[in-house]
């Protein structure tokens, strides 16, 4: 019969019991708290396509800021960018435009969809800056199609003093502009990504140059209080806007 209480039994057992706590001290370092995940900006963007919007209940959805189509091309203008705007900004959410850039090969494209853009968007200090939707490519080749982005974009610079966002996909920016950092590294630095169905998003460019996403189209077809249908999501890296604001 074994003697618990004799000496160089106790000795053992005191022994096999600090072997046994320093192996677990790993498991139980790696049950501790989850870091806390990193607070994001709520908010949409919209057209027409989403009718009659009640910005009341969106807010109240906990939604910060908007993103409203203003022009395509050089002759279309939405027909409710100025109504959803003064609405989302009486409802305290930072409203901003985008133009929806529809590039073909005429001299002179890029400009005149930039000055068509800034004249229909009129932007306020408290809007957010302006927003280029490039997602055709007009059947512009990949050069082409780069002299043509950095035209709007130089043009919006030019008139407003502003850079501007640009929204793409990662699939988008990387076949049909090559991937290209470029754009990125001459100023325009902010990135509005769209890439659904994901937990975090693809960034191209080499990271857009480093400068990571600012702006996440995570989703196309969600459901907001205050809207009739899907409209899309988005989400800001950040819960401080003011970086984004036109003022």
């Amino acid at each position: 019969m074994i003697r618990l209480n004799h000496p160089s039994v106790r000795l053992l057992l005191l022994l096999m019991a600090l072997v046994l706590t320093a192996a677990a001290a790993p498991v139980a370092q790696a049950r501790g708290p989850k870091p806390k995940p990193i607070a994001t900006a709520q908010g949409i963007d919209a057209s027409h396509w989403q009718g009659t919007i009640n910005w009341t209940q969106v807010a109240g959805a906990g939604k910060r800021f908007v993103f409203l189509k203003v022009s395509e091309g050089t002759s279309y203008t939405d027909p409710t960018f100025s109504s959803n705007r003064l609405g989302a900004r009486n409802a305290g959410i930072a409203a901003g435009g985008y133009h929806f850039a529809r590039p073909d090969a005429t001299t002179g494209d890029a400009v005149a969809e930039a000055r068509a853009f800034v004249a229909a968007a009129t932007f306020a200090s408290n809007d957010l800056r302006p927003v280029l939707d490039i997602e055709v490519n007009g059947g512009l080749g990949v050069a082409a199609l780069q002299s043509w982005v950095r035209g709007w974009l130089d043009e919006v610079y030019r008139l407003t003093g502003r850079r501007a966002i640009v929204y793409t996909s990662p699939s988008f920016w990387k076949n049909s502009l090559g991937d290209t950092q470029a754009i990125a590294l001459a100023g325009y630095t902010t990135l509005w990504i769209a890439h659904w169905g994901v937990t975090s998003p693809t960034v191209p460019a080499g990271n857009w140059g480093g400068y990571g996403w600012s702006f996440w189209q995570y989703s196309n077809c969600g459901s907001v209080s205050g809207i009739s249908g899907c409209v899309d999501l988005d989400r800001a890296k950040s819960t401080d806007l003011s970086p984004f604001l036109f003022g």
